[in-house]
């Protein structure tokens, strides 16, 4: 059954079923009753497709990033999928697998898809092509948010939090609990110079006239295997740090399972802080004490901004950057060494 159909056997035009099935335009009460009575009768059903390409609104929004089992990304998809229910969107979800080549596609698919809008969470180090194309998706009106990451020369809006200050407080934490050493496992960012992770760690210690030592710091990647070995190399030294702070959960997930393999327990034998709260820990008995994201505000800020640019209410801008807050979760595994004064 399709409109044409249902246009012959009312007797009228096939605009005129249009005008009634998307109730736009005038329609004689008399007509509109006999087309609705057919419709009811045959139980037909319009094709979504087909009337999005008509209208040129397909009610999509796409949302592009890594579907890798970390509690992070699975907290933002979530708090988004919420909020496209909520305001009667659909989604289509495109997982990258931080993959540069597969995020190009997916923006391009996106925009031959001709949804309304895009939410990303950027591979780091993104291929300058998808910049380009995240920009032709913009000049097209489908709105693009950036949910976490920047992209390098990018004029996008964004949402994320303050990378550095959130190290900056967490290593804080551990020099007032006493410790001097502190190892730092840093996974890859995707923030301007100044602005990363690891600068929040090197500015807490020569702000607390610390000196740095690169041996306690361990360049890993986004999994538990970078935890596990950072822990491995620090404790192999002749001086292990008295705590280590965690820049992603996966790499706190592999701390724990190198502590857990020796017996070691955190607040006790090391110091230990974790980045991003992960529900599960708690329920295995872990109290580890968190630098945690706001996930689900990140991901419901990041569809309010999207939201304004596709009504209108956003005034136009661009380039808007939400920074929200990290908060500290204190559970005690930061520990605590013999009590000595903070250095001026």
């Amino acid at each position: 059954m399709t409109i044409s159909d249902i246009a012959k056997l009312a007797g009228v035009s096939v605009a005129t079923v249009s005008r009634v099935l998307n109730n736009k335009g005038y329609v004689k009460a008399e007509t509109r009753k006999r087309i609705e009575e057919v419709i009811a009768q045959k139980g037909y059903h319009p094709n979504a497709v087909a009337r999005s390409l008509i209208l040129n609104d397909t009610g999509m929004l796409a949302v592009i990033m890594s579907n890798r089992m970390n509690p992070f990304f699975s907290g933002v998809l979530e708090a988004v999928e919420h909020q496209a229910e909520l305001r009667g969107y659909s989604l289509l979800f495109y997982n990258t697998g931080e993959d540069r080549d597969r995020e190009l596609r997916a923006v391009t698919q996106a925009i031959e898809h001709r949804v309304r809008g895009i939410l990303i969470l950027p591979v780091i180090g993104s291929n300058p092509q998808t910049r380009v194309m995240l920009s032709e998706a913009e000049k097209r009106g489908i709105p693009v948010v950036l949910m976490d990451r920047e992209i390098p020369s990018a004029s996008f809006d964004i949402v994320t939090i303050d990378n550095r200050e959130a190290v900056y407080q967490g290593v804080r934490l551990l020099l007032e609990a006493g410790h001097r050493e502190i190892g730092l496992i840093t996974c890859p960012e995707c923030v301007k110079r100044g602005m990363g992770r690891l600068d929040g760690y090197i500015k807490c210690l020569r702000e607390h006239g610390l000196p740095l030592q690169e041996t306690y710091i361990y360049r890993g990647e986004f999994d538990e295997k970078s935890g596990y070995e950072a822990c491995r190399k620090f404790f192999s030294l002749p001086n292990p740090p008295s705590a280590v702070l965690a820049t992603c959960s996966s790499a706190t997930l592999g701390c724990l399972r190198y502590l857990n393999e020796r017996r070691l327990t955190p607040g006790e034998d090391i110091g230990l802080v974790g980045f991003d709260d992960i529900s599960l820990l708690s329920s295995l008995g872990y109290q580890i004490t968190m630098l945690d994201r706001p996930i689900r505000e990140m991901g419901e800020a990041a569809f309010a901004i999207l939201e304004q640019r596709l009504t209108g209410g956003g005034g136009g801008r661009r380039k808007r950057k939400v920074l929200l807050d990290t908060r500290v979760i204190l559970r005690g595994s930061e520990g605590r060494v013999p009590a000595q004064a903070l250095p001026c």
